[in-house]
Parts: C-alpha cells; sequence; structure tokens
C-alpha cells in the first residue's frame, strides 16, 4: 500500500527536509513547525568544507521541539537490523501507513536529510519513499540494505497527542530566537568574511561546487526568513498588544532579509549561476545583500528580545 505524497522538490520552497516532511505527515503548516522548533530563526555555516548540508537544521532538539508544534510524540528506531527488528519495524510501517501519519526517514536515498516511507510492499518487502533526492516522480523504493546507521536509515515513527495553543508555540520560537542570536550573528559574519576572501574563490576548479553550496545556502537563508516572518505574523494576536507589536516588527525585519537574498538569487539551481558568482559578480552582490541583512537580523533580536 502506498500513500499519495507528491514528490518533494529543493529550490521550490519548503527547504528544510525535516520540518517540511513532518509537516507532509501531519497536515501541520510548514511556516509554524519552522518557526515554533525555532529553525526559522537560525544561521549555520561550514566556512571550511562549504557543505550546504550545514545550512539545514536536522537535529534531535529542533525535531522534538517541531514534534510538539504538530501535536505528535516521536519514536525514533535506529539501524541496523536484525530479522527479529525488521519484522517489528514492517508492522510500524503498516500501522504508520494506515493511520496516514508516514514515519520519517534520514539519509536513506542520498545525503542524510530526512524523507518520508509512504508505503510498502510486504511480499518483497520494499518500501516506498519520498525524498528530495528521488530520481523521477514515481516514489523510489528501497530494501533494508539501505538501513546502515543513524544517518542512513533512522526512521522517526510519530504518535498524534495534543497541539499547544499559539501562546505557548510562539513563546518556544522566540525563545529559540534570542538564544541562538549570537550564533546565528557569528555564523552570518563568518559567511559574509568568506564571500569577500578573494584568494579562496580563485580555484576555479572547485569553483561550481562552492556556488552551488552557496546558492543551496542562500536557498535555505531565504526559505528560514520567510517563514519566520510568516509565523511571527501568524501568532503575534495570542500575545499581549505591546508584545504583538514587537513580534511584528521582528517580522518585518526578517521579511527584509527574505528579500535580500531573492534579489541575489534562489530557487532551482542552474550552471548559469555558477559562472556568474565564480568570476565575482554575483557573489559581491551577495556580500553586499548579506552585510545589508546584518542590521535588519539585528533590528529583528532586538524586537524578540523586547517581546
Amino acid at each position: 500500500r502506498t500513500l499519495a505524497v507528491p514528490r518533494l522538490r529543493q529550490g521550490s520552497g519548503r527547504e528544510c527536509s525535516l520540518l517540511a516532511c513532518l509537516a507532509v505527515s501531519t497536515g501541520t503548516e510548514y511556516d509554524m513547525l519552522m518557526g515554533a522548533s525555532g529553525a526559522a530563526f537560525t544561521t549555520t555555516i561550514d566556512t571550511e568544507g562549504w557543505d550546504p548540508l550545514a545550512a539545514s537544521p536536522l537535529d534531535d532538539a529542533t525535531l522534538e521541539r517541531a514534534a510538539l508544534a504538530a501535536g505528535v510524540r516521536t519514536d525514533r528506531v535506529e539501524p541496523p537490523f536484525d530479522e527479529e527488528m525488521r519484522a517489528l519495524v514492517l508492522d510500524l510501517v503498516k500501522g504508520a501507513i494506515e493511520a496516514k501519519l508516514p514515519p520519517l526517514v534520514r539519509g536513506a536515498i542520498g545525503p542524510p536529510e530526512y524523507g518520508l516511507v509512504v508505503g510498502y510492499d510486504d511480499a518483497t518487502p520494499k518500501l516506498y519513499l519520498r525524498t528530495y533526492f528521488d530520481p523521477t516522480d514515481e516514489a523510489p523504493t528501497i530494501g533494508w540494505d539501505a538501513f546502515t546507521g543513524p544517518d542512513k536509515g533512522t526512521l522517526v515513527f510519530l504518535d498524534r497527542g495534543t497541539t499547544p495553543d499559539r501562546a505557548t508555540l510562539a513563546r518556544t520560537g522566540i525563545d529559540v530566537a534570542t538564544a541562538s542570536a549570537q550564533t546565528r550573528d557569528v555564523a552570518m559574519r563568518s559567511w559574509l568574511a568568506a564571500l569577500r576572501d578573494e584568494p579562496r574563490w580563485r580555484d576555479h576548479k572547485h569553483g561550481g561546487a562552492l556556488a552551488f553550496a552557496d546558492h543551496a545556502m542562500r536557498t535555505i537563508l531565504h526559505d528560514k526568513r520567510r517563514a519566520a516572518a510568516r509565523f511571527l505574523r501568524s501568532v503575534r494576536e495570542a500575545l499581549p498588544s505591546r508584545r504583538g507589536a514587537e513580534v511584528l516588527r521582528a517580522a518585518e525585519a526578517y521579511g527584509k532579509v527574505a528579500d535580500a537574498a531573492e534579489k541575489v538569487g534562489v530557487g532551482a539551481f542552474e550552471p548559469a549561476v555558477a559562472r556568474r558568482f565564480v568570476e565575482g559578480g554575483q557573489r559581491r552582490a551577495w556580500a553586499n545583500a548579506l552585510e545589508g541583512a546584518l542590521a535588519h537580523e539585528a533590528e529583528a533580536h532586538d524586537a524578540l528580545r523586547a517581546a
């Protein structure tokens, strides 16, 4: 049996795989999960390896806050699986599909990001998936050989619980935003410094990969800040009027950060992007935009701290 879940696509919105998959599974608003989990307010970067995966929120703390916002409890099952465990996992998958609450799976196809188990064939046996790395529109299948370790096949089963009210979700998201402000500022300033470090961009041999990574990170930043603005606008009425006004001010500032990233370029990656980035024009434009975005980030932080 297979659930009808559309193909997930990078560069088309909902860029953070953990929150996107949880939203699809539970039917919860993506922006609400992004905001209440705090993921919408974070910025992380690997300035050494320039690995775009570092920009995506994949940690367990984000998962648990997002699950609370979605009104579900999580049950993690990590591979490898022996014969007895395989039978148990298949039964759990069957139950989840019957309940129309497909489990999350990490790294079963491609990098260690999240996808969904959307179906099963117990005669083979095999599982049907939806991930950001599906080669075609048809849901790919995997066998037990895909489950090899924590980043290659960890399953997260979900059980329905109680969803907190919006005021509680707002406070949780704002707490994460204020607590992570310094880390976020350091990451963005490191990003800016790397963009302006001209010697590191003279190696045109690896320029295309670096351009792709930067584009992916910029797209994720745009997605996060757009979600932050939408989340804050959606919860401001659940807060006292003065705090609601500060939350709205933060939403406006985050919207300007998203606009700055969008003007330079987000969405699906194209080869021409790599050429413009390596030649320097787009890279310098993004550095200038990022420098301006830092001021908006500071304003958003001040507003949330006041709230």
